[in-house]
């Protein structure tokens, strides 16, 4: 491995690692759910590695712990027995095969936003902020098994099309995008929007939706201004 690419995924490596502490500061998350980025112009995945006896919450995971795997799920740098991958890492895997533009993919139980799937309530564009990640809606994956095969996670990839969030029925939820630092702020974002949709159901009358419209130009206007504030705000937490 060149001195360049070892320098990179150093740096992956950290960013998944606090990715794991965001959430589980959060409570998006516990000792379940991963997070992962893809290295750049290679195969590589850097994933948090699978709960265990030594291996426990998200938030106690460091950068050393993370494991490498490839395209097809295998352990490349990491101690199978001790620390490998998790085994629904196959969210992972072929939601990168299917789409080259995503470079960063979280998996997560949080509660009130997989509940919403289970009742199949929409989660409407409250947020201005957070309104552009329903700009290809959220799908739904329509089983609640794991996904512990290529096969499921190709299903999962499908489902979740262009999307950059999806459901998984009665388990939780995926977030695919450029930067692992923007597939955790599209779960935290996530979140945000379930608890605004559950606040205005509960206040009563007819909430004021941000229009397909306004959430296109949003997108054209620059949706990726300002994430790398928003993810030193929430990295700042956990450091």
């Amino acid at each position: 491995m060149s001195v360049k690419h070892e320098t990179i995924e150093q740096e992956l490596r950290r960013k998944v690692a606090t990715a794991g502490k965001i959430l589980y500061h959060l409570k998006l998350t516990e000792y379940m759910g991963h997070v992962s980025a893809r290295v750049p112009g290679t195969d590589r995945i850097i994933i948090k590695p699978r709960h265990s006896e030594t291996i426990h919450g998200m938030g106690e995971v460091g950068p050393e712990q993370t494991v490498v795997i490839d395209l097809d799920g295998n352990l490349i740098e990491g101690n199978e027995a001790k620390d490998g991958p998790p085994s629904e890492r196959f969210i992972h895997t072929e939601v990168y095969r299917a789409r080259p533009d995503v470079g960063g993919v979280v998996h997560t139980h949080q509660m009130l936003v997989t509940v919403f799937g289970v009742v199949e309530r929409p989660i409407l564009p409250l947020l201005h902020v957070e309104a552009p990640l329903l700009v290809h809606g959220m799908p739904i994956y329509p089983s609640p098994d794991l996904i512990t095969d290529p096969e499921r996670g190709k299903a999962v990839a499908k489902v979740l099309g262009k999307a950059e969030i999806c459901h998984l029925q009665g388990h939780g939820i995926v977030t695919a995008s450029r930067t692992v630092e923007e597939a955790t702020l599209a779960a935290i974002h996530l979140d945000r929007l379930a608890q605004a949709n559950y606040i205005a159901a509960q206040l009563g009358g007819k909430p004021k939706v941000i229009t397909q419209e306004e959430i296109e130009r949003m997108v054209a206007s620059g949706k990726f201004v300002g994430y790398k504030v928003r993810w030193a705000y929430y990295a700042s937490l956990v450091e």
